[in-house]
């Protein structure tokens, strides 16, 4: 019993990574909170339902779609709307909502509110200390690992992770050095939105899609970054690993109403003891 909810909490923890370093990739970059992120978790979602499910594409051409095409939806929005509101919280906070809001009722217009189904990629069960786990299961988490580590080297290693550490450090000396402060801003944008495309096409095998798939877990990305810190790859990946353990412990012991408001006391009790979160700077 332990070792399958240790299971399903790192399979929770891996996707919620995948929105909550994106989530924080843009706060730490535009100085933005982007509350339209769930929203490119549903679209991801959505598109892999529509290739692989209703055209018959194979699932990894759809994910590859998924995450390109929502990619450059985030690049776009930077680029008409969110560039406005940079360092402007609250303008930036506005506008994430307007568009969420604008997308949801959208794909329920679109799309309908009834569940879909995305058919299973891989099917079998592997054993693990005497557990069987669904493989799909284990292939959502070694694909979000893999992917959360090559964009950690990416962005300590390349001139483009060098680039994104500068602006996030000061834009105006960046510019002054001659980096594109826009160019790499609108990258972040895209990167960030693809992950979370990614996340729900991870995911949409695993569950029902719908146009509301996001807001669960862009609640629970929420929570990573403040306990994390805003700002830390680290700190939002080792919280979402935290969250999604605690996620799948309190469900199956206390009843899955009350595991949201575990991670929000968790997340309450962090900010009392460091404001910064585990891993933010003072």
């Amino acid at each position: 019993m332990t070792v399958q909810l240790i299971l399903n909490g790192l399979v929770l923890g891996a996707t919620i990574a995948l929105m909550a370093i994106g989530f924080t990739l843009i706060f730490g970059i535009l100085r933005i909170v982007n509350f339209w992120h769930g929203e490119a978790y549903m679209f991801g979602g959505v598109i892999v339902y529509y290739l692989a499910a209703s055209l018959g594409m194979p699932y990894v051409g759809a994910l590859v779609i998924a995450i390109v095409a929502i990619g450059l939806l985030g690049w776009i929005s930077d680029r008409l709307v969110f560039r406005r509101f940079r360092g402007n919280m609250m303008g930036g906070v506005i506008a994430g909502i307007a568009l969420s809001l604008g997308f949801q009722n959208m794909m329920w217009f679109v799309y309908g509110p009834r569940p879909r189904a995305v058919p299973s990629v891989i099917t079998g069960n592997v054993e693990i200390l005497g557990v069987s786990v669904s493989a799909e299961r284990l292939l959502v988490v070694a694909i979000s690992i893999a992917i959360i580590l090559l964009l950690a080297w990416v962005i300590r290693n390349t001139k483009l992770g060098k680039a994104m550490r500068a602006v996030q450090q000061d834009s105006e000396a960046a510019l002054t050095m001659g980096i594109n402060v826009n160019g790499i801003c609108g990258l972040t944008f895209g990167i960030a939105t693809g992950l979370a495309a990614l996340a729900g096409g991870l995911v949409a095998p695993l569950y029902s899609v719908t146009p509301i798939m996001g807001v669960g877990p862009l609640l629970l990305a929420f929570i990573v970054v403040i306990l994390g810190g805003l700002g830390s790859v680290m700190g939002a990946f080792v919280a979402s690993i935290i969250i999604g353990l605690q996620q799948s412990f309190t469900s199956a012991y206390w009843g899955g109403e009350y595991a949201v408001a575990v991670s929000f006391g968790l997340a309450i009790v962090v900010l009392i003891i460091r404001p910064t979160g585990l891993f933010g700077h003072d």
